[in-house]
Order: structure tokens, then sequence, then C-alpha cells
């Protein structure tokens, strides 16, 4: 199954480390979501990851960065409009109907909440998995990546579902997940 992974807000112990194993691994992209980063701290930050990967990170501000680094994509957030760019364009979605009336062509997208966020507190799941299953058999714009809840033992229902693929956040980064972010990471990857 294809894995996205999504940094999270506040650096991560081991944060940059683990970003560089999983860029080295075969993850399918890297999304770097830091949005109280500043310009300056953001550059830093990718300095800091190993640049001959840097086309398989995207972006999810300071998409300026992307040309300027030679970085492989932008992502726009459910209420951004989406720009053409050079790259990966892809966005963030909460229902099926904002996929539906989507009209911008992108390179995938994230559905989610799919299941009860692990980052988010009280952010469940609204989706009917058998409307789910059957808007996702059905739907060919572009690939959708499964997004919130993500864990080990969802990954064959996520496969199920129709998703493409699945963008992993606190399953990698939360603090009770440090012990064991390489067993996690490692099983997720090859599952």
């Amino acid at each position: 199954m294809k894995t996205i992974v999504i940094t999270p807000e506040v650096q991560a112990k081991g944060e940059i480390d683990t970003c560089n194993l999983l860029l080295k691994s075969n993850i399918e992209r890297l999304h770097v979501r830091k949005p109280f980063a500043s310009i300056e701290s953001m550059r830093d930050y990718i300095s800091a990851l190993d640049s001959q990967y840097y086309h398989k990170i995207s972006l999810h501000s300071h998409h300026g960065l992307v040309d300027e680094m030679k970085l492989g994509g932008k992502h726009f957030k459910s209420d951004q409009q989406v720009v053409k760019a050079k790259g990966l364009v892809s966005k963030s979605f909460h229902s099926l109907n904002e996929l539906e009336f989507e009209t911008k062509t992108l390179s995938y997208g994230f559905l989610s909440p799919i299941f009860e966020s692990i980052s988010k507190v009280c952010y469940a799941s609204e989706f009917e998995m058998d409307d789910l299953k059957q808007k996702l058999r059905s739907f060919n714009n572009f690939p959708i990546y499964a997004l919130g809840g993500i864990e080990m033992d969802k990954i064959k229902e996520v496969k199920d579902l129709g998703f493409s693929g699945v963008a992993l956040l606190g399953t990698i980064w939360l603090e009770d997940k440090i012990e064991k972010r390489g067993e996690i990471t490692e099983a997720i990857l090859n599952a």
C-alpha cells in the first residue's frame, strides 16, 4: 500500500532523523506541515533533510520554497484554492461532496478523518463505510489517500475500502509512539 507521512505541526523528538530514514525507505512522499513556521525556519528544516530525496517532499505552506529548493510538490488545505504548479499538486478533503465538486486537476488527495483521529482530540469520522466504499470504487479523477486514525490494524480495511494509499501522522509522531516508531513505520511500509 502506498504510504505518505505528514510531519507534526510542532517538532517531535528525533523528527529529522526519522524523516531522513523515511525518505530513504519506500514511502511515496513526505508532507512537511509546519503551519506556525516562518519561511526561514521552514528553509532550515528542509535543509536538514537529505537533498537527494527533495523530489519526494511536498509542502503545506511557504509554497515558494518548492521551486526555490527544487522540492516535489505543493499541498493545499480543503478551504484553499488550488494554484496550478510545477510538480505534484495535492489537496485535503473532508467529505465526499468536496471530492465530487473538485474541478482542478490534482495528483492526489487526502480524505479525512476515515477513523477517529489519533492526533486530534474528538475528531471522529463521519463517513458511512458502505457509502465510502461505493464512492471510492466509482471515483477515478485522482488517487485518494486515507488519513485519520490509520494504524496497522486498519490497513486491510483501508485497502478493502478502495483507497490508493494511506497518509500517516499520529501513528508515527505521537509522544507515546516514540518507543515503537521504528517498528510501526516498518510494519506499515511493508503492509
